[in-house]
């Protein structure tokens, strides 16, 4: 390909060697051909053909690194050799850049092998990943980049490391599995192609063969009679298909090296040696021989994939520097001085004081998740909906309800007398009750009976029936009252009252009795639902607090400093919840002395002292809206009936339900008093936190700051790391704007 030919393209293969050169290949893949054999395969020969200068060889130097050989056209003829540092050693010298002119050009063998010996014995290695960078620029080059790697090797020498062959493996599989990278796999033509091991690397990543081009080396050294099969797998004929097809070249060969046989004079007999020798004088396609043309190819194959992968490489340098920049912000910043330390350290603290308010109270929120996790303070509305609802439930808060385990007292209509037993089932629906105690007599049908369970209590529901099994294993219907003369009985106050009588008139109610009652329930019923919500509210804090601290971005790097300021708030939370469990204490002791004004528990007093016996008229009369006849005589007989059961009762019966009324209507007042007191209680841990935590976190002193603002080793290794693929990131933009 002709200088002329390459106008404009010489920009974009110039920016991608600055990309190379910047070491942007270490985090986007670059187009770029790499060169590999065997170190017995003509590698060398064919580099120092294509490049005129004369490259060290495996006899002279017995580690490896890369070489970048970088071929601009020019009218003067010149090179210049420096190093690509790929892993950065810490306190490496640097390699003084050398130029050598043309009149100076035998030099540049040495100038190359220093480089190599140098990366050599910075990096320690036998193998090294940095690079020798050879800008070479003269009026034989097309403008074209090469990448020569070591060669493989099957044995190690004496002094030679034992890993050397896997290292260059791993070095060569680095460029191997780059999308964008041709593959030169150079192989002499006395080696049986299908048992070749450059071949085999490079089917592994190439199975298409569109990026390999195989080169055959040495043809001189072909076996008499083996020049056939050699022609035909050239012309592709015993292979599979290579999308840019197969080369031969021949190098200077021993006896030439020994006389001194300069390249130039090398590159001559080459043409003249595949001009005149059969068979490959008589093939038509004379591009498949000779280094000129191979370099006219590889030049023309740079082109291209400069050209088709030039926007996304652009866009990946764009993008992949954001990705940096962002994942350098998130872990923050490390000051280096305690005054910088000190200022990073208030900050952090202002921004606990300023943000926990927000987070664990507020519920405030600048956007919308779809994670199912509730804020704190949804938490503790939650714990205090759950608080509500346990006490709701208690006996305090229904003392007089009809509720199945519960002692009740039924009225039979039948037999005109009340029943005492215990509520084993409620027919809401139908407005029923039944007591496991009472019983019809009969035979249960046997669709009952296959369903027993042999679980002595057992409610069997069947066609509105209730039958029960009893231990025995039977099963017996049970009988049924109406839940509007159902009535919680009182039983358990009336043994109170009558073990704690005082010796004077025993006709009014006890109100010692009744204290001792209400202070037993709330300490066996409501403390420990109201321990366990502030225990909830200390958690939803503590864990908030965490959460919140490890968010922020400014603390992010110092680990020490995350656990300090965890510490801290767990106990900023200890204090504030003993505070609050000693005010919620003396709530809950005040509450078991009853007291109130609430005009509420005398209305419900009365309302219950009546409504007893008003169920029981209710019940007596005509049901329905149909018209009925009511013979007054029977009214009245009635009526007296149910008031002379009432005045039959004795004066405890009526002492121990005038109690129930009373406990039943302060229940609800004092159920009132405590959802909505020991919630405003509890939520105080969360609102005075944030003030806590900011007067604790002022005695931090400077040494503790100074000890706890330090990012560990491995934060440190990470942060430096993306700074340096950001940086050399930026290197490639700013290559890129000098590109237009």
């Amino acid at each position: 390909m002709t200088a002329e030919r390459l106008a404009g393209y010489e920009h974009y293969h110039s920016f991608m060697d600055k990309l190379t050169e910047a070491g942007v290949d270490d985090y986007i893949d670059l187009p770029m051909i790499a060169v590999m054999g065997d170190t017995s395969s003509g590698k060398s020969s064919l580099l120092s053909n294509i490049s005129l200068i004369e490259l060290p060889s495996a006899d002279v130097l017995t580690t490896r690194c890369p070489i970048m050989l970088k071929m601009h056209y020019s009218k003067k003829k010149s090179a210049t050799i420096k190093i690509s540092w790929k892993d950065d050693p810490i306190g490496k010298e640097e390699f003084a850049e050398r130029t050598i002119e043309e009149d100076n050009w035998e030099s540049i063998t040495n100038a190359i092998n220093a480089a190599q010996t140098h990366i050599i014995k910075i990096s320690g290695k036998d193998v090294a990943r940095d690079i020798v960078s050879v800008d070479i620029r003269g009026p034989h080059c097309e403008d074209l980049t090469l990448i020569d790697l070591p060669g493989i090797v099957r044995t190690t020498g004496k002094n030679e490391s034992a890993t050397l062959a896997e290292d260059i493996q791993g070095l060569m599989n680095d460029y191997l599995k780059n999308p964008r990278c041709v593959i030169l796999a150079v192989m002499p033509c006395n080696v049986d192609f299908h048992n070749s091991q450059i071949m085999a690397d490079a089917l592994k990543v190439d199975p298409s063969t569109k990026r390999t081009i195989p080169v055959l080396t040495k043809p001189d050294l072909i076996d008499k009679g083996g020049e056939r099969a050699v022609k035909d797998l050239l012309l592709g004929s015993m292979t599979q298909s290579f999308d840019c097809g197969f080369h031969m070249v021949k190098g200077r060969g021993q006896e030439a090296l020994d006389k001194k046989q300069s390249i130039e004079d090398g590159l001559t007999a080459e043409e003249s040696y595949f001009s005149n020798t059969e068979p490959w004088r008589g093939v038509e396609d004379k591009n498949l021989f000779g280094t000129k043309n191979l370099r006219i190819k590889l030049a023309e194959l740079q082109m291209k994939l400069i050209q088709s992968s030039f926007m996304s490489i652009v866009s990946d340098l764009k993008s992949q520097r954001e990705e940096s920049l962002e994942h350098l912000t998130s872990l923050g910043a490390i000051p280096s001085t305690l005054s910088d330390k000190k200022a990073l350290f208030r900050k952090i603290k202002e921004d606990i004081w300023s943000g926990m308010g927000s987070r664990t109270l507020d519920g405030r929120i600048c956007c919308l998740h779809n994670d199912t996790e509730m804020r704190p303070s949804a938490r503790f509305l939650d714990a205090s909906t759950h608080y509500q609802t346990t006490l709701s439930k208690s006996k305090l808060a229904n003392i007089s309800e009809v509720v199945v385990g519960r002692k009740a007292i039924a009225y039979d209509e039948g037999k005109g007398k009340y029943d005492h037993g215990t509520v084993c089932f409620i027919d809401q629906s139908q407005g029923k009750v039944y007591l496991e105690e009472f019983i019809h007599k009969g035979r249960a049908p046997s669709s009952v009976i296959n369903n027993k369970k042999g679980i002595t209590g057992n409610i069997i529901h069947d066609r509105n029936k209730v039958y029960i099994e009893g231990p025995d294993g039977s099963v017996e219907e049970l009988c049924t009252y109406d839940i509007e003369t159902t009535h919680s009985d009182p039983a358990w106050i009336r043994e109170l009252i009558k073990h704690n009588r005082p010796y004077k008139l025993p006709i009014f109610i006890n109100t010692h009795v009744f204290e001792a009652i209400v202070a037993d329930l709330i300490e066996r019923e409501w403390m420990k639902p109201t321990m366990d919500l502030l225990d909830c509210t200390s958690k939803v804090m503590e864990a908030a607090a965490e959460a919140f601290i490890k968010e922020l971005k400014d603390a992010s790097p110092f680990h020490h400093l995350q656990t300090y300021l965890v510490t801290k708030a767990a106990e900023v939370v200890d204090v504030l919840t003993r505070e609050t469990k000693r005010r919620v204490l003396e709530f809950v002791e005040r509450e078991k002395v009853p007291y109130t004004q609430n005009h509420y528990l005398f209305e419900n007093v009365c309302k219950l002292r009546s409504q007893r016996l008003m169920d029981e008229v209710n019940q007596a009369l005509p049901q329905g809206d149909d018209d009925h006849y009511v013979n007054p005589q029977s009214l009245r007989a009635t009526v007296k009936n149910i008031f002379q059961r009432n005045q039959e009762k004795s004066v405890d019966d009526h002492m121990a339900e005038e109690m129930q009324h009373a406990l039943n209507a302060y229940g609800k007042v004092a159920l009132k008093r405590f959802i909505d007191t020991v919630p405003m209680i509890c939520v105080e841990v969360m609102q005075k936190f944030a003030n806590k935590m900011n007067h604790i976190l002022s005695d931090t002193s400077d040494d503790e700051i100074e000890r706890f603002v330090t990012a560990p080793s491995n934060t440190v290794a990470k942060m430096n790391k993306l700074k340096r693929k950001a940086d050399t990131l930026e290197k490639g933009i700013v290559a890129l704007g000098e590109l237009y």
